[in-house]
């Protein structure tokens, strides 16, 4: 599962297709396994989950979501602009 959370100013930029959007205040809310709030397509705690945002948040976001009991969280290193070159190239 890919994930957006770059802040809604900075998702000018482009859309991620097939991403689940969150914003950053939201994370505890839509990772917390036993919130009502949480994204409804997480099934389990080992589900894949691919982080896209701010490159200087990126890291943390992904380590916030680990905290939270999730085994396989990694983070798109260099952000969206990463991670459109990586599609385009693909």
């Amino acid at each position: 599962m890919v994930v957006d959370m770059r802040p809604q100013v900075v998702r000018h930029q482009g859309s991620l297709p097939g991403a689940v959007v969150v914003e950053p205040a939201d994370l505890t809310a839509a990772f917390t396994p036993t919130s009502p709030r949480r994204v409804a397509c997480i099934h389990d705690l080992n589900i894949e989950i691919a982080i896209v945002s701010v490159q200087a948040q990126a890291r943390r976001i992904a380590e916030q979501i680990a905290a939270l009991g999730y085994t396989n969280v990694r983070y798109v290193d260099g952000g969206f602009p990463a991670f459109r070159s990586a599609l385009l190239a693909g």
